[in-house]
């Protein structure tokens, strides 16, 4: 297959839009960002994107354990493929597999990364306890890991602060049967515990009935959506009540900790 697509051109378009990405502060730092990837790469990934068979549900790939291990636990609605690990990238067969190998590249540069970490670097400072913004990239290893995703029907995932090896997280949303819905708000939801100053370092999830939505990203094509991973920095997805929707997404969560 030839990538006519010039990938180099590309990471600086987005590593441009990385860095000026603004911030919300409250209750923890993170940003939406609209049109992240050009329309030509858009959708040469969609039109590469790999089949149903493809995918390994997350009780097949291992992701979950307890009571998750129901195979009709909302959590266990999403399909993946992980990108950064040469079996999960074995999964997609053919020529599509060259796109997303290109891709995953990409994303894992030196030159994005440091553009994030740029970005959410007074979080990153507090957490790390560091004073010089340098040391932020001089004095620290990371990381990421990347998973393509389909979530299908009954998807949900309820208030969580994540892995606490994680320190920032992007999704890129690609596809959604709700995609031209004006009141589109399936996206990342972000969550305020009712219970005041509540934290949370083990990402564990939570009922829902015990946080306040505050805000939700809009589900739509190249629309993306990152947080600094913190002890308070609850997240998740919203079930949806009235209809079954399937969407597709990308996932980067950047590992990093202290050399």
């Amino acid at each position: 297959m030839d990538i006519e697509i010039d990938f180099e051109e590309i990471k600086n378009e987005i590593t441009y839009k990385a860095y000026n990405s603004q911030l919300n502060r409250y209750p923890y730092a993170h940003c939406e960002t609209n049109n992240f990837l050009s329309d030509e790469l858009t959708e040469m990934l969609l039109n590469n994107w790999p089949g149903a068979d493809e995918f390994k549900s997350n009780i097949e790939s291992d992701s979950v354990s307890g009571t998750k291990k129901d195979k009709e636990h909302p959590y266990n609605f999403r399909y993946q493929i992980c990108l950064t690990d040469q079996e999960g990238i074995n999964q997609i067969k053919g020529e599509k597999r060259l796109v997303w190998q290109k891709f995953t590249e990409l994303l894992c540069s030196a030159q994005l990364v440091q553009a994030f970490v740029t970005l959410y670097s007074s979080t990153l400072l507090r957490r790390f306890k560091f004073r010089d913004p340098n040391d932020l990239i001089t004095k620290m290893n990371y990381g990421p890991r990347i998973h393509l995703l389909h979530d299908k029907t009954n998807y949900s995932l309820g208030p969580h602060t994540d892995n606490s090896g994680k320190v920032i997280v992007i999704l890129i949303y690609f596809q959604s049967d709700l995609e031209n819905d004006t009141k589109n708000s399936f996206g990342t939801s972000v969550y305020i515990p009712k219970e005041k100053g509540f934290t949370c370092s083990i990402g564990k999830h939570y009922p829902r009935a015990d946080f306040i939505k505050v805000f939700s990203a809009n589900f739509k094509k190249n629309n993306a959506f990152s947080f600094c991973r913190t002890d308070n920095s609850f997240h998740g997805v919203e079930k949806v009540q009235d209809k079954a929707v399937e969407r597709k997404l990308l996932q980067v969560s950047i590992y990093g900790e202290p050399k």
